[in-house]
């Protein structure tokens, strides 16, 4: 049955290709969605279990989180079909069960015959009898016998490619060890022209995100595998500091209009090379260049090595000069400054005017103006309405943007908090890349405020593991464990964040806060003026800093510092950190006064917050903390 083609609902799916066709156009699906579809088509109208589904798409040895590879797999499959899952017309969800085809299928064999699937249990995934189709490009064991392994490629189709070249393919290594986790460091920039770093640094991500979205694996982000670009640390002792099996590295080099991309993948356990490509194309085509490297990567990692090339569905056409201010846009953003963040903003409005209908340069509009609030003076409530605007324009044109999807649900978190949306949009962007850290990092708040701790640490426990190397969120992460009193692994969390940016202000705050309450207030005291020097007009590390420095006696800088923090909540900060240092010093009435005015304020009261300091556990008995929270609701 290797042969044989579905026709349903005006489709033809051929798996040995993996080739959807519906007139005229093809979309070639990967393997994770392909078996997937195959196991729907072989059991129309009957209900396909998620069980059955993973007995069907992975083998038992492998490690995923099967949940979300489902939910990737089957988002790609009615996005080939275009079928919408809350108006389906080929795919019935069945909530907390599975799926059903809900169209007639026919199959036609090799030989020209045709006729209807029949239903029979042994068509079921998982039940004996049941046939799994290979991937496409699958290597046929009675065909490569004898065949030399460039003439194997050409009959698999993989020289067929424009300016696709085969460098290396190490076939033995299909059978090793399972990759269930990997990491892409920066692309080298050996361009004649060095100021092309920032095209380099924009293809690793676009590759990283990429693989991210195809893979059901733990794909680290590229903030933390930005640490490593130029170093000359060995890929073993890269891969175990970032906990991963398999490196992706390479190059860059762009010349006028011509752009050649070379990158091999690396099974870092053995320190073995098990693959390696090259890409020579015209500038015009770097998207097409990301995408097909993306995809044969995945195919590596999949367990076919060497032997199928699957391009992603989601390329695109786009002005080449909108794409390096994309670029551009990203490499300023990444950097996380009020001046950057400035820059950022005007590269991304550039991108626009040239290419109004970019998505992806909104949804990375709408995290500049999400984030601008942190990092500067622009008002929360203007900044966020920005947001949410850039942010719906960018899922207009493409819903499918993680992205943006996460930046309305931090929108949700910050604005008149609604914990629904923000929930609704968190999980429909970790569907969409389930690692995607910033989801991950962000939903752990929203899991915290709606005072679910447990699932709140597990969320900024992955967001960490997929970006091991960001100070923000181990320091984040160190912050809920303090929460929680679990003091001892907050201290731990909290000076890895302080190795890994020694600049940064709040791991030193939450660190004097531990210090503090385990008892060591000579050190809550050098940690507190630690993190308020290195950061003095954050509102949270003044807030957090005087409440150490009022509860030590060093009451006139605490004092100081409120008068600060009262001005700036005129000004829209965070209401609820003047009341945190009148607690400190004692004023426990007007502590009360302060939160009872944050009610009033539908954005920036940071009462939904307000259980992540201890300092407000004895302003009131536990209904009125309640009664001050919901009313900000």
């Amino acid at each position: 049955m290797e042969n044989r083609v579905y026709k349903f609902a005006g489709f033809e799916l051929s798996p040995t290709d993996g080739e959807l066709r519906s007139a005229g156009s093809i979309v070639r699906l990967q393997e994770k969605p392909l078996r997937l579809l195959c196991a729907l088509l072989d059991n129309p109208q009957r209900l396909i279990t998620r069980e059955q589904l993973r007995d069907r798409i992975w083998d038992s040895r492998t490690v995923v989180n099967f949940e979300q590879g489902i939910n990737v797999a089957i988002k790609k499959v009615r996005d080939a079909l275009a079928d919408p899952a809350d108006n389906p017309r080929i795919i019935e969800t069945l909530p907390r069960k599975g799926y059903r085809l809900i169209v007639p299928v026919e199959i036609v064999g090799a030989d020209g015959t045709s006729g209807v699937v029949p239903v029979t249990p042994e068509s079921v995934p998982g039940v004996a009898g049941a046939t799994v189709p290979e991937p496409p490009g699958a290597p046929r064991r009675f065909a490569l016998a004898g065949k030399s392994l460039a003439a194997a490629a050409v009959a698999l189709g993989l020289a067929g490619f424009a300016g696709f070249a085969v460098l290396s393919i190490d076939r033995g290594s299909q059978h090793g060890a399972r990759i269930s986790s990997l990491a892409v460091l920066p692309l080298q920039n050996i361009s004649p022209d060095p100021g092309q770093e920032y095209f380099a640094d924009g293809i690793t991500e676009d590759i990283t995100t990429y693989l991210a979205e195809t893979l059901p694996l733990r794909v680290i982000s590229r903030t933390s595998a930005q640490r490593f670009k130029r170093t000359d640390r060995s890929v073993a002792e890269i891969a175990r500091e970032l906990g991963v099996d398999a490196i992706v590295e390479g190059s860059v080099a762009r010349s006028g209009d011509r752009v050649s991309v070379v990158v091999q993948l690396i099974d870092a356990r053995e320190d073995r090379h098990l693959w390696a490509r090259k890409f020579d194309r015209d500038a015009g085509d770097v998207l097409a260049i990301e995408s097909e490297l993306a995809a044969s990567i995945a195919s590596q990692v999949s367990g076919t090595l060497g032997a199928r090339h699957t391009a992603l569905t989601k390329t695109q056409t786009v002005d080449p000069k909108a794409y390096d201010l994309y670029l551009m846009g990203h490499h300023h953003l990444d950097k996380r400054t009020a001046v950057d963040l400035a820059q950022a903003e005007q590269y991304f409005r550039q991108a626009l005017v040239r290419a109004p209908d970019y998505a992806p340069a909104y949804a990375a509009l709408a995290s500049v103006y999400a984030l601008l609030p942190s990092y500067g003076p622009d008002s929360p409530s203007a900044s966020l309405a920005k947001a949410e605007t850039a942010a719906r324009k960018a899922l207009a044109l493409d819903d499918g943007l993680a992205e943006a999807h996460a930046t309305l649900g931090f929108i949700g978190l910050n604005r008149s908090p609604d914990w629904i949306t923000s929930e609704a949009e968190f999980r429909r962007a970790i569907e969409l890349d389930p690692s995607f850290a910033t989801a991950h990092h962000w939903f752990a708040y929203q899991r915290f405020f709606v005072e679910r701790p447990d699932e709140a640490l597990q969320e900024i426990t992955l967001a960490r593991q997929l970006d091991p190397m960001s100070a923000i969120t181990n320091a984040d992460e160190g912050h809920f464990l303090y929460v929680v009193r679990r003091f001892d692994e907050a201290r731990f969390r909290l000076r890895r964040a302080i190795e890994l940016a020694p600049e940064l202000g709040q791991p030193h705050e939450s660190l004097a806060l531990v210090e503090l309450e385990t008892g060591h207030p000579e050190i809550a005291l050098q940690q507190a003026r630690a993190g308020l020097a290195l950061d003095p007009a954050n509102p949270r590390t003044m807030a957090e800093a005087g409440y150490v420095l009022a509860k030590l006696g060093e009451r006139a800088q605490a004092q100081s510092l409120l008068s600060r923090l009262k001005i700036l909540a005129g000004q829209g900060s965070i209401r609820i950190f003047p009341a945190m240092v009148e607690i400190g010093l004692g004023q426990r009435a007007e502590a009360l006064q302060t939160l009872g005015q944050a009610v009033g304020s539908k954005i920036a009261s940071g009462l939904p917050g307000i259980r992540q300091w201890h300092a407000f556990d004895g302003i009131g008995t536990a209904s009125e903390t309640h009664k001050l929270v919901d009313g900000s609701r």
